[in-house]
C-alpha cells in the first residue's frame, strides 16, 4: 500500500541545516555539507552540484526514491536552491506548498497549492498508487501535526 513518508536529511547529532539560515542561505552557513552524501561530495548553492552519489549512498537513494510517484515540498525548499534554474529535480509530479499559489510558474515543473492537506491529496493522486515523499523541515512538521491518514 502507498505511503506518505517524510524526508529530510539529518546530521548525526540532530541538525538539518547549518547556523543562521535564512533568504539566500537555505541550509545556513556551511549546511551544504549535509548533503554531501547526495552529490558526491562538496557543493555549494553558488555552485551547480557537479557529482553523484556512490556506494552506499546511491544504493540507498536508489531505493528509497523507487518506490515513489510524486513529490510534496515547501516554498522554502523551492526558493533556497533557485527553483533549481526551473527544472524539476525530480522527474515526478512536484507539488509546492505556499501562501501564495498564484505565483505559479509557468512551464508545468512545478504545481504550487496553497495547504498542505490539497499537496498530500494531489500527490496521492499523481503518484498512481506509488509512495508520495515529503521533502523540507516546514513541510515535514505540517504534515506530521495535520489530520491526514497516509493509509486512505
Amino acid at each position: 500500500m502507498p505511503k506518505v513518508l517524510a524526508t529530510i536529511t539529518t546530521s548525526v547529532d540532530g541538525y538539518i541545516a547549518g547556523p543562521a539560515d535564512g533568504p539566500g542561505k537555505g541550509l545556513g552557513e556551511g549546511g551544504e555539507r549535509l548533503h554531501y552524501w547526495v552529490f558526491g561530495g562538496p557543493w555549494s548553492y553558488d555552485e551547480e552540484p557537479r557529482g553523484e552519489p556512490v556506494d552506499e549512498d546511491a544504493a540507498w537513494l536508489e531505493e528509497a526514491l523507487s518506490g515513489a510517484g510524486a513529490v510534496v515540498g515547501g516554498r522554502w525548499t523551492y526558493e533556497a536552491p533557485r527553483h533549481w534554474g526551473d527544472q524539476n529535480p525530480w522527474g515526478l509530479p512536484f507539488f509546492i506548498v505556499t501562501h501564495r499559489p498564484q505565483e505559479q510558474p509557468a512551464g508545468g515543473a512545478f504545481a504550487f497549492v496553497s495547504g498542505v492537506k490539497e499537496a498530500i491529496e494531489r500527490a496521492k493522486e499523481a503518484a498512481a498508487g506509488k509512495d508520495v515523499l515529503v521533502i523540507g523541515a516546514r513541510t515535514s512538521s505540517a504534515r506530521r501535526s495535520a489530520t491526514i491518514s497516509s493509509t486512505s
